[in-house]
């Protein structure tokens, strides 16, 4: 009962190896680059969540630029918040750290500038979840049944040295 006889057991032997797929697909999922994104547009009155189509996952740092001929508008990003007033003029706010929410009251045309962190393989997680699933139930069950096996052995060699042999 080696250790290399059971790890070379075959359904013990696939579980260890997408074990070890699943590890390594993980780590290529946590890959992560550094983008800028902008985005432009106008926003109509009421409430708007800028930012929400980009890749970015974490922002770390950001400008809003926003015009309006005449507007009441509030910015808030993380646990900051601006109060405006625009009137035929635009206001460039920096340092944002969080997608912005915009309320306004009137017609705002906006750019949005940020740059952070995005995951493009972060859908490979998920493979590497069912992998590691797999993996583990197979490694679990191959291990019963190599066990299952070895308790065999030792059993019909214990019955055949009972039965069989020289009486002294």
């Amino acid at each position: 009962m080696g250790l290399k006889k059971g790890i070379t057991y075959p359904p013990l032997f696939v579980g260890l190896l997408l074990l070890l797929t699943s590890l390594i697909l993980a780590y290529f999922s946590m890959y992560s680059t550094f983008t800028k994104e902008k985005f432009e547009g106008t926003l109509e009155p009421g409430e708007s969540l800028l930012g929400q189509a980009s890749s970015i996952v974490q922002i770390v740092d950001g400008n809003l630029t926003l015009f309006s001929e005449d507007a009441k508008v509030t910015v808030s990003w993380g646990r900051k918040y601006e109060s405006l007033e625009l009137k035929n003029n635009s206001v460039t706010l920096t340092n944002i750290t969080d997608f912005p929410r915009v309320i306004t009251d009137s017609q705002v045309t906006y750019t949005l500038e940020i740059s952070g962190y995005s995951c493009p393989y972060s859908w490979i997680s998920l493979i590497a979840f069912v992998t590691m699933i797999t993996g583990s139930m197979l490694s679990l069950l191959g291990f019963a049944s190599y066990l299952q096996g070895e308790i065999e052995k030792v059993k019909k060699e214990k019955k055949k040295d009972t039965t069989g042999g020289d009486d002294v």
